[in-house]
């Protein structure tokens, strides 16, 4: 009798920490990609922030740098990797940023410094922590699938210059956005 063959596994989207982000986070991060992209997710080993993306001028990190220190990691069997991690990171255009991802790229990353409070600074609720967490990951995985900025009220693809504007918006994609994405990850190799 032949063996059994083992059925292929799914690409997956690694999760990789970089830093100290509370393990719970990850998995709605996780969870939330899972069901909203309907792509398996892969805890991946924990990374190292390289020192050269400390900007000490600043007193933040530049996520761009931080992309590029990724970017040598070999990740070959994954769709993309976003990188989670719990220190401030900007942009050398703007004075922070929530995360960042390049166009069409395979590597995202995310941090929650700036989501763990309210705009008066009192420590945010832990269902407004993970939403915000999940909202973050979703908006800069889209990003690595190729979608732009999005016009549409309260979708989850719109910029969020601040913690106001991220908690207005919903925890899904416009029609447009949605239909952008599932094409998106239909055109990927199998």
């Amino acid at each position: 009798m032949p063996a059994p063959r083992e059925k292929p596994q799914a690409p997956a989207i690694g999760l990789t920490l970089m830093g100290q982000v509370p393990r719970p986070a990850l998995r709605v991060i996780a969870a939330n990609i899972q069901a909203l992209l309907e792509t398996p997710v892969e805890m991946l080993p924990a990374v190292a922030i390289p020192a050269e993306a400390f900007q000490r001028q600043r007193n933040q990190y530049d996520a761009g740098l931080i992309l590029k220190h990724l970017a040598g990691f070999p990740f070959p069997h994954h769709l993309r990797i976003l990188a989670v991690t719990n220190v401030d990171l900007c942009s050398p255009i703007l004075t922070f940023v929530f995360g960042q991802a390049e166009l069409g790229l395979s590597l995202a990353i995310i941090s929650d410094f700036r989501l763990k409070h309210l705009e008066d600074g009192e420590v945010a609720p832990e269902g407004v922590y993970y939403e915000r967490l999940a909202k973050i990951a979703l908006h800069e995985l889209a990003h690595t699938f190729s979608l732009y900025h999005c016009e549409t009220p309260k979708c989850l693809m719109c910029y969020s210059p601040g913690l106001r504007h991220l908690d207005d918006l919903d925890l899904f994609f416009c029609e447009r956005c949605s239909f952008a994405l599932r094409q998106s990850l239909r055109s990927l190799p199998a």
